[in-house]
């Protein structure tokens, strides 16, 4: 069932997207992790237990209730829906698409400021007032960042533990994304959701630029180019994970990604990835049917794994 399962939530998110609903479960689990650091940071340990705790408390009050529900709806014989539509909610592929699409679209007709509002909402950085080489380039590369996060880690998680550990994976994006950051604030207690996150992306981060590569390749790029580009680059980035996917989608474009970066008024140099011009629009199209076959590559070899699995 797991193979019939991972293709209805690919196919639920290609129809739907990722719905703007008040009450989908990734939002709900950022209004209950809110909720529970209010109470952990009451607590009088230091602020790397408080993380811990946090961590903890967060995950089984997300994961728990799931179980659950998936366990009467495998009673009822249901419970290969239940999974499609919990794998379909971790999915964020065609909506991060269209997100970026319609980036491209201000860009085309050079309204940086539409490009500008629409890059708010998918990135952490700066972006109001920037020149249009600088929205390209932030364009791609969130679009590749989060490739791995909400596509490959997504399906590869649910091909090889089902449902709930593609939202385990989810829940825990979630809250590096809430509490990962390195300032005062939050470097000691997100310390322990940021390593996590690390640990779960390591695998996904590596196979989307694999995929990317072959994606590259059947767009009339080089697979070996771009994936020795990357493997070369990646290592570069103070994430273990996501200068993966950014240094394949370089290569493949023939790119440079990377260079000065404004976050919170602050400007700090990214690492260099891939060799080349810095990216136009024309690039940006690219990446985006890069990004549409990698997606499918994504999902094919992740039913794979899913038949292998079931087996």
């Amino acid at each position: 069932m797991l193979p019939l399962t991972l293709a209805l939530a690919v196919a639920m998110d290609l129809a739907v997207g990722d719905p703007q609903w008040r009450f989908h479960p990734v939002r709900l689990v950022g209004m209950l992790a809110e909720r529970v650091e209010s109470a952990c940071r009451s607590l009088p340990v230091n602020p790397k237990v408080q993380g811990g705790i946090f961590l903890a408390v967060t995950l089984l009050a997300a994961v728990l209730p799931l179980m659950v529900f998936l366990e009467i709806l495998q009673v009822l014989r249901l419970g290969w829906l239940g999974g499609a539509i919990t794998i379909y909610f971790c999915l964020g592929g065609k909506s991060l698409a269209t997100e970026v699409t319609r980036v491209l679209s201000h860009l085309r007709s050079r309204d940086l400021d539409g490009a500008a509002e629409g890059l708010k909402f998918i990135v952490s950085r700066d972006v109001e007032g920037m020149d249009q080489g600088y929205l390209v380039r932030s364009a791609i590369e969130t679009l590749a960042e989060n490739f791995s996060d909400a596509v490959t880690s997504t399906l590869l998680y649910g091909a090889l533990g089902g449902p709930v550990l593609a939202w385990i994976h989810r829940v825990v994006n979630t809250l590096d994304a809430m509490v990962g950051y390195r300032d005062e604030r939050y470097s000691d207690f997100g310390s322990a959701s940021a390593r996590l996150d690390d640990l779960l992306n390591f695998l996904p981060s590596r196979m989307s630029a694999l995929v990317v590569a072959a994606a590259g390749q059947i767009m009339g790029g080089n697979f070996k180019d771009a994936w020795e580009g990357a493997k070369e680059d990646a290592p570069k980035d103070e994430s273990p994970n996501s200068g993966w996917p950014i240094s394949a989608f370089a290569h493949a474009l023939g790119v440079t990604l990377g260079g000065q970066t404004s976050y919170s008024g602050q400007w700090s140099l990214n690492p260099i990835m891939g060799k080349g011009p810095s990216p136009e629009v024309e690039h940006l199209e690219r990446a985006i049917s890069i990004y549409w076959v990698s997606y499918m590559i994504s999902a094919l070899v992740s039913l794979g794994i899913g038949g292998l699995m079931s087996l």
